[in-house]
């Protein structure tokens, strides 16, 4: 399925179409309590639940390598459970250097939240490091905000985990 939006296009894609992924962040995962597992995290990337949204330069190739080649942004994504909710939960959203603050990031959480409506889900999910302060400025500005399951959630603060938690749980109501 291909979505033109301006001058990019979108491609939802299953993991066997799409194999030139490097998360871009993996320092971000080396100073957190997850750790960096390469191996693991190509397993959660490629399982075969989950789903791409690619966003790339509309050049008019059709060409399979210049499709690849011209990625300025990705999405992965699976259907999921959480608490007993259909949700969709965003694994990665990436967007190349030289193609930020154009929007991209606003529309790939606006195409998940579209999908998550076309099925039925309840709301958009993810995990984000709190160290990221500009991944979380952003999805504060598109809507995202902490998810009664995260551990820094107000209701969970008598965990006392609030202080050493170092990753926030975010949510997206869908309408």
């Amino acid at each position: 399925m291909a979505h033109v939006r301006g001058k990019y296009v979108l491609l939802v894609r299953a993991p066997s179409h799409f194999s030139a992924v490097c998360p871009a962040h993996s320092k971000s995962y080396v100073a957190s309590s997850f750790g960096w597992n390469p191996r693991s995290k190509k397993r959660e990337m490629f399982d075969t639940r989950s789903r791409f949204v690619i966003a790339r330069q509309d050049d008019n190739d059709s060409d399979a390598l210049a499709l690849f080649s011209a990625i300025v942004a990705y999405t992965i994504f699976r259907f999921d459970r959480e608490e007993g909710r259909d949700v969709i939960y965003c694994y990665e959203l990436q967007v190349s250097k030289h193609a930020r603050r154009c929007g991209l990031g606003k529309l790939l959480t606006q195409h998940l939240s579209d999908i998550g409506a076309k099925w039925n889900m309840e709301k958009v999910m993810l995990t984000v490091f709190k160290a990221n302060q500009s991944a979380l400025a952003f999805y504060t500005s598109v809507g995202f905000s902490i998810d009664e399951t995260s551990p820094d959630h107000p209701a969970n603060v008598e965990d006392q985990i609030l202080d050493t938690c170092d990753y926030s749980i975010l949510s997206l109501p869908i309408p």
